[in-house]
């Protein structure tokens, strides 16, 4: 072994000799014990995008909607297709439903509070607990029961990282809200995970202005036939601070990394996860069709 490769394999390893000291610091200041997951009896489940694929594979395949437990993601409450489906599971990451007020907010967790008329587990980070948004809708829907867990970032040594995966105690990077659901499909106990509406083409939304503003045009498999405008993509809730190219581009790779990570911790747990997304940019997962 050469010199520079013996430098370089030193230097990596003091890396992630920091990395997991700082992440299990963070384990123990941050992250609440006893947050178990509610535990499945069925071998497989189905995890929604809100991509735009997702209404001709709901449209080309309903029956295959019906085979499995359902896990949905953000403001699927607000669709019809959240009463017709009934799903198992609802995951909820971004912070701007406990600290932002948005309509589309406001409508999520208005749906979530008068149409669940089923068994549904709300799954959210124990931050979320800080809103009225949450602890008013157990209040007022007994058949919502919300589990909260553990978003607390691990980086470092894998063995470690599995260790307090398992525990529910930390997880990968979840830069995007379908990287969490995935994660936590596999910690509900699925061996057989199929992903579907997960389109991930931002970068075909994304335009420059004149004056180098950064815009994005937000689309969903419910938004119709409706004219989606271009908007400034601000940086967070209440920041008038838009992205660069080079700042989202990174954000964009960080949830791609994210999904190679899940597929190996499922590997790990002797769970597959399937890409069957009519189109798809995700490449981690093996594709295949819905039959």
């Amino acid at each position: 072994m050469s010199a520079e490769k013996k430098v370089k394999g030193f230097s990596s390893f003091i890396n992630q000799c920091a990395q997991t000291v700082a992440s299990v610091g963070k384990v123990m200041i941050k992250s609440k014990g006893g947050s178990a997951l509610p535990k499945t009896t069925s071998d497989a489940c189905i995890v929604l995008g809100n991509g735009p694929s997702l209404k001709s594979s709901l449209e080309n395949h309903p029956d295959f909607f019906t085979k499995h437990p359902l896990v949905c993601v953000n403001s699927f409450s607000i669709t019809p297709e959240y009463t017709l489906l009934k799903p198992t599971y609802y995951v909820i990451l971004d912070p701007g439903f406990w600290y932002g007020e948005s309509e589309v907010v406001a409508k999520t967790i208005e749906s979530l509070k008068t149409k669940t008329t089923w068994t549904l587990h709300l799954l959210v980070p124990h931050e979320a607990k800080k809103s009225s948004n949450f602890r008013e809708l157990e209040k007022h829907n007994s058949n919502i029961k919300i589990k909260y867990f553990n978003y607390t970032v691990y980086k470092g040594f894998i063995g470690i990282g599995y260790w307090l995966y398992k525990k529910n105690l930390a997880m990968p990077q979840s830069q995007n809200v379908l990287v969490a659901s995935l994660f936590l499909s596999v910690n509900i106990g699925f061996k057989e995970i199929y992903l579907i509406g997960a389109d991930h083409g931002w970068h075909e939304n994304l335009h420059v202005t004149d004056e180098n503003v950064l815009c994005f045009k937000d689309t969903h498999f419910y938004d119709g036939k409706q004219n989606i405008a271009f908007k400034p993509f601000y940086k967070g809730i209440h920041l008038k601070e838009t992205f660069t190219m080079q700042e989202i581009l990174l954000t964009f790779s960080k949830v791609f990394l994210g999904y190679e990570l899940i597929n190996q911790y499922a590997q790990h747990c002797n769970a597959n996860i399937y890409n069957v997304s009519q189109q798809s940019f995700v490449d981690a997962f093996k594709r295949i069709k819905i039959k």
